[in-house]
């Protein structure tokens, strides 16, 4: 990308950085009536069906409060940076999130290190490493990239790893206040647990602990599907690229080509505060949640076929799963499992000229 033309995209996303902090006291209200609705058709339900409704009800709802977490983790949901900071750790109990680790893997690294390899979320394996790897690893690589696998991946490799103790990598800085959050997550649990037990005795449960399945384990597991597929489509596209090693040379790409504009119908980005909307977001990760569809439309005008562009459907998924397998570091070429090339190479560009890569 021509340097000139990405400077004039970030400055034009420094207009939607403005905020309105009662669209997010609304969609905070919104998400929390809905989670704790869905927990009480889960719980309470009658039926089994009424109680899968109530699962579907606070899987989703764990997932909007989540991107208002996420927000919140960037100081664009509301404009008191303490605000932020409270209501981000609140909002993250559902979905289990340390809020100091995310700050770091996040903001830090995936922000300042987007689409590099051991950094990033899905990130692929060269061709080399899949030939290397054992059977059972070769097998494990091929369910998470598939749509049956979203979840277990993000269980597994993200959250398990990196997204709710403090571990080695915690910068040290970091690791009182991560500690601090993980105590939070471990007491919400405790009180929702003992919460929901109590609701099975008084359902008339015969193991009350049944329960504590519906209202918290599986709104849970269907939440981590929810956001696998979301990281997923976020940053793997055929003209997408990624890089091998830390600092490497980006040549003249910019944030907008590390991501993919999803195109969703207008219930599903209205029901996911636009996580979808994720090159403007890149470009300026201070953009609150309502401004991305507005700042998203600009930035299509200034920067046009450079912009990634993929429809939300079924076909879409499945077609990344079988095109972006593998991915060649080098040559910055997707393959299959099978080591075969799936497009020609759209990424040799970014090997040339100088860096340019916004991100505030």
């Amino acid at each position: 990308m021509d340097a000139t033309r990405a400077r004039v995209a970030a400055q034009a996303m420094d207009r939607y950085v403005a905020k309105r902090d009662g669209w997010s006291v609304i969609a905070l209200l919104i998400d929390v009536s809905m989670y704790v609705i869905g927990v009480m058709l889960s719980v309470a339900g009658h039926h089994f069906w009424i109680k899968c409704v109530g699962v579907a009800i606070a899987s989703v709802a764990t997932s909007t409060l989540f991107v208002l977490g996420h927000d919140a983790a960037h100081r664009s949901l509301f404009a008191s940076r303490r605000a932020n900071a409270i209501v981000g750790r609140l909002v993250f109990l559902p979905c289990l999130h340390n809020h100091t680790l995310w700050l770091f893997q996040h903001n830090y690294l995936h922000h300042q290190q987007t689409n590099v390899r051991g950094f990033n979320s899905y990130s692929p394996m060269s061709p080399k490493e899949f030939r290397e790897a054992s059977i059972w690893r070769r097998a494990i690589e091929r369910t998470y990239r598939s749509p049956a696998g979203f979840g277990i991946y993000y269980l597994i490799e993200r959250w398990g790893k990196h997204k709710l103790l403090p571990g080695r990598e915690t910068p040290t800085s970091m690791r009182h206040a991560a500690s601090f959050d993980a105590a939070l997550l471990l007491a919400w649990v405790a009180c929702l647990c003992v919460i929901l037990f109590l609701a099975g005795v008084h359902e008339g449960y015969s193991h009350p602990a049944i329960a504590i399945v519906w209202g918290f384990v599986l709104p849970f597991l269907l939440w981590n599907q929810l956001i696998g597929l979301t990281v997923f489509v976020q940053h793997t596209h055929p003209r997408v690229y990624w890089l091998g090693q830390r600092n490497a040379k980006r040549g003249r790409a910019s944030q907008t080509e590390a991501t993919v504009d999803v195109r969703c119908p207008r219930w599903y980005d209205v029901l996911t505060h636009n996580v979808m909307v994720h090159p403007a977001h890149h470009v300026n990760p201070r953009i609150p949640w309502y401004r991305l569809k507005a700042a998203q439309r600009e930035l299509d005008k200034i920067l046009g076929e450079e912009i990634v562009i993929a429809h939300m459907s079924v076909r879409f998924i499945l077609s990344l799963c079988r095109e972006c397998q593998l991915y060649d570091y080098g040559t910055r070429q997707w393959l299959n499992f099978g080591g075969e090339p799936t497009h020609e190479n759209d990424a040799i560009r970014l090997v040339e000229s100088t860096t340019y890569w916004s991100c505030k």
